[in-house]
């Protein structure tokens, strides 16, 4: 018996060195703000609507991140908010509801072929076409192998040796899995071997230009607590601040990115970014993170919108930079033409 777990020992001593890397390495991840490829049920037939400028285009998938694909394809993993339903069940539709954001099952190809590799789910909108819809949407986004993450379902994946987990929840989840992500991020840390934790969180109030305490700086602060890396935040439609706590960064909002609810998107709601985390590792622990803000707008044109995130320069720059700071607590590094706004390092103790 000594002698079975002697060896099982050997082996398992074996595997974790394989998973650590000899050498630092480095990990850039992607992450943009709600992706509603999709439009309100009553719209579909609207030229000005997602699905109708979709069809003005061709249907070509890569139209709608066109523009953002330079930034997401040169990364390791991009990760986005999906505020919508991908299915053809139309007859699913919750009625009950004002808004009905669908998109055609197929519009899952708008995020393969935009190198979106995974989605947080956990909003407002992923009940739409009710629970069988969701599972649906979930079920055509696994078959084209994007990944997905909703509540108590996290998922994983790996890069350059290092192992990922990403959880999403939305502000009333927040409080039922309050107490389960407690023993949850750890147990997953020990348990599966991960080494980095994202923690995705749809919260605070629209159109709000600062985050609050209530549940914002709560949760945020309670996930990195219990051992979360990075916390991302969407659901204002507005571009929020950014903070560091024990070592770690919090994203309070990303605001829109290619987002079909409003065929007239309020002005307010344009400013967007693509925020880049460049992570470092030395056997398979953290070193550091670094912030690369690029800046966007959610549109290329008004009033009306064509859907596609448009990277800005000059003074458009400058006003999505002004708007994070006014609600950061510390000095923001400026916007440099052709590189973003490269942060200070951020060592991880």
């Amino acid at each position: 018996m000594r002698r079975i777990i002697s060896f099982l020992l050997l082996i398992a001593s074996i595997a974790v060195l394989g998973r650590a890397q000899a050498e630092p390495v480095e990990i850039l991840l992607s992450l943009a703000g709600d992706c509603t490829i999709a439009a309100d049920e009553k719209t579909h037939n609207m030229p000005e609507s997602y699905i109708g400028v979709m069809e003005a285009n061709g249907n070509d998938y890569t139209y709608p991140l066109a523009l953002a694909i330079p930034f997401f394809s040169q990364d390791d993993y991009t990760l986005v908010n999906l505020e919508c339903v991908l299915t053809d069940r139309v007859r699913l539709r919750n009625t009950d509801l004002y808004l009905n954001f669908r998109g055609p099952a197929s519009y899952v190809n708008i995020l393969t072929q935009s190198s979106v590799e995974g989605v947080s789910m956990s909003n407002n909108h992923a009940l739409d076409y009710g629970p069988e819809g969701l599972e649906d949407c979930q079920n055509n986004l696994t078959a084209a192998g994007v990944q997905w993450a909703y509540n108590n379902k996290y998922f994983t994946f790996e890069r350059k040796g290092v192992k990922f987990a990403v959880f999403s929840f939305r502000r009333y989840y927040m409080e039922v899995y309050y107490k389960w992500l407690e023993e949850a991020i750890p147990r997953v840390k020990q348990e599966e071997n991960v080494d980095f934790v994202i923690v995705c969180l749809h919260h605070g109030e629209e159109y709000e230009v600062k985050h609050n305490d209530h549940d914002q700086t709560r949760f945020a602060h309670h996930a990195i607590d219990h051992g979360a890396d990075l916390v991302v935040g969407t659901h204002p439609h507005v571009l929020q601040g950014i903070e560091v706590y024990k070592h770690r960064l919090i994203m309070y909002s990303l605001g829109n990115f290619t987002f079909g609810g409003n065929n007239r998107p309020y002005v307010e709601s344009i400013p967007t970014a693509v925020m880049q985390v460049n992570l470092t590792f030395e056997q398979n622990a953290l070193q550091s993170t670094q912030l690369t803000i690029h800046p966007f707008h959610a549109t290329g044109t008004q009033p009306y919108s064509n859907y596609q995130p448009t990277p800005v320069t000059g003074e458009a720059a400058q006003e999505v930079m002004a708007i994070i700071q006014n609600d950061t607590p510390f000095q923001l590094k400026p916007y440099i033409e052709g590189k973003g706004a490269v942060q200070d390092i951020i060592y991880a103790n």
